[in-house]
């Protein structure tokens, strides 16, 4: 029966970004309720780890995804957006930690005292909200991503392998976020709508990956194997 849940679940996510991409590709409508559906669809998903283990701060780190992703997809709220993604990745990073059994506590202020200092450098040499705010979320999903390429590097499985590679693919569709906010001088309109499709062809998969590190999907990766 999970198998059956599962199946359906990638089904519709499948189905619903060949929508949304076919709507912008042809500007056919606005996707934008679309895409949200999706992201509630992943994170509803994910509420079944909200009592489990480690794996409820995937679950917290979906929600406050989710919340981010109201005021971006459908409020155009850009730093709102961005401050809940950071608190979003401080509990993935709460996540990493458990994986890698080290100290929370630690694993925060690595996160949290290099995003003030790197904020308020910006911030003192002139930049606004649209580079403060988005350089400290760069740094903390940055030490997120070595985090888990580290685990991966240490005790090699599918399970770190899907998170490594679910927080790399999800900076890609960041990264093409923070560009479509350069000005129009730097970003021309085009570009700006390639990068928009890369974000949403990313984001979903990125996603998934987290989640199905926790197990949710496949709970033998639960047993952290070594990659055969």
């Amino acid at each position: 029966m999970k198998k059956v849940y599962s199946n359906i679940f990638f089904t519709l996510i499948a189905i619903m970004m060949a929508v949304y991409l076919t709507c912008d590709i042809f500007s056919l409508w606005d996707s934008r309720p679309l895409k949200f559906a999706v992201s509630a669809l992943i994170t509803l998903f994910g509420l079944r780890l909200i009592n489990k283990k480690e794996s409820r701060f995937v679950a917290a780190g979906l929600i406050f995804t989710l919340a981010a992703d109201v005021f971006l997809v459908l409020l155009n709220k850009y730093i709102y957006g961005v401050i809940l993604f950071i608190v979003a990745q401080l509990f993935y990073a709460v996540y990493l930690t458990c994986l890698s059994n080290k100290v929370v506590f630690k694993e925060l202020l690595k996160r949290i005292i290099p995003a003030i200092i790197c904020s308020v450098a910006f911030y003192l040499f002139g930049f606004g909200e649209n580079i403060v705010v988005p350089a400290a979320y760069a740094v903390c999903i940055g030490v997120n991503i070595a985090h888990a390429v580290e685990l991966q590097v240490q005790k090699p499985c599918r399970k770190h392998l899907l998170l490594a590679v679910g927080f790399i693919i999800f900076v890609c569709g960041d990264i093409c976020v923070g560009l479509r906010h350069l000005p129009p001088d730097i970003i021309t309109e085009n570009v700006a709508s390639v990068l928009y499709l890369i974000t949403w062809i990313s984001y979903p998969p990125s996603q998934i990956m987290v989640l199905a590190s926790t197990g949710i999907f496949s709970p033998s990766l639960c047993k952290t194997k070594p990659i055969s």
